[in-house]
């Protein structure tokens, strides 16, 4: 009897700790989750799963290698949020393979990037567009799924820079420098890039939304440009 008491106990526990972990990560939803999320899961899931059955690991390493577990999970995930690097290396980023109606043959032909063209031009078919020719710009995003855009006045945002840290990798695909971002962000009132949560690059111009929640420059000022 005590054996399915400490199996119900383990069981709860395991449960409560990863729910924790959901809620705290922010993870709250499978479509929220990233390649790190999804693995740790799988960790945590057969560390519960090959607990409760067994008399062998005391109740308190149990506890202990969940509690190593998750802390390991939310440094990764803290490291994302902070690293480019980090992150581009454990999760990945967007690979242009189209841009301005031409493919770009050094992303699609590197190795690295493994691109199944049959499987992209599935993926645009769902998507109502039946010919690469139609096509002024894509790219594949870091969870596989494809952008395809024929409107070359509706091009995507890039995104420069995230919570003060300017994304080195997506600001070079702007033909842009880091003097060039910190320059235009001077220009518009910013002086340290740590005021700026979020910086993308659109249409050929910067914008800022600043860390006190204002936009800056405002629609009004682009529109007099």
């Amino acid at each position: 009897m005590m054996f399915y008491v400490w199996m119900v106990i383990k069981l709860v526990t395991g449960f409560a700790f990863i729910i924790t972990y959901l809620n705290v990560s922010g993870r709250s939803q499978f479509s929220q989750m990233n390649a790190i999320d999804l693995v740790g899961n799988f960790i945590l899931g057969g560390l519960v799963g090959g607990v409760i059955y067994t008399t062998a690991i005391p109740f308190y390493k149990y506890v202990l290698a969940l509690l190593i577990g998750i802390s390991i999970l939310l440094t990764l995930n803290v490291f994302c949020r902070k690293f480019n690097l980090f992150r581009n290396v454990t999760i990945g980023r967007q690979i242009p393979i189209i841009k301005n109606g031409r493919f770009i043959m050094k992303n699609i032909l590197n190795k690295n990037n493994k691109i199944d063209m049959i499987n992209i031009s599935s993926q645009i078919n769902l998507q109502g567009i039946y010919s690469f020719d139609e096509i002024q710009f894509a790219q594949i995003e870091p969870n596989g799924s494809v952008t395809a855009i024929c409107d070359k006045n509706k091009l995507p945002s890039v995104i420069v820079c995230y919570q003060g840290t300017i994304r080195e990798d997506d600001l070079e695909d702007t033909n842009h420098s880091r003097d060039d971002l910190i320059n235009d962000m001077k220009a518009h009132g910013i002086e340290d890039v740590d005021d700026v949560f979020l910086g993308e690059f659109h249409q050929g111009h910067f914008k800022y939304v600043c860390k006190d929640g204002t936009i800056r420059p405002t629609r009004a000022a682009l529109n007099k440009r």
